[in-house]
């Protein structure tokens, strides 16, 4: 079950990122409904087997925290965890979404981001926390239009 994120959840997804080997550095910044968790049915309260997140700044979102339990990776739940973020990126108005990933770009590829030059980002996102300090320099940039 796929569902906005609540402030109960941080700790849950915090801990799904760091059992991942993905920076959780920063997620408190934007965590809530900007978030989407998934929880296996029938887990306990904080069961998640699942996060994905758009923070946002001016017009265009950063895809970030999409992360699935090593029990549900291959179900399609990162797919679906993607494909929400991204509807709901739409319903805000955001006029693109980007996102940085140094292990999955063929994954973000299939489901319609592009590759982007970094000094090609918007000046919002390049002033966003996982841009300028968490993530990497060889991260790719990936962006899609919406």
């Amino acid at each position: 079950m796929i569902r906005a994120a609540r402030p109960s959840d941080l700790g849950a997804a915090r801990a799904l990122l760091l059992d991942a080997a993905l920076p959780p550095d920063g997620l408190e910044d934007q965590f809530g409904p900007r978030y989407a968790v998934a929880e296996a049915v029938g887990a306990p309260e904080g069961g998640l087997v699942g996060a994905a997140g758009v923070e946002v700044y001016g017009a265009f979102g950063l895809l970030r925290s999409v992360v699935v339990a090593p029990s549900h990776r291959g179900t399609g739940l990162g797919r679906a965890l993607v494909a929400d973020r991204l509807a709901w990126a739409r319903r805000e108005g955001l006029s693109a979404v980007y996102l940085l990933t140094t292990t999955a770009p063929d994954f973000f590829a299939a489901l319609g981001f592009a590759r982007s030059a970094r000094d090609a980002a918007p000046e919002e996102i390049r002033s966003s926390r996982e841009f300028a300090a968490i993530c990497p320099g060889s991260s790719v940039l990936m962006r899609l239009g919406l």
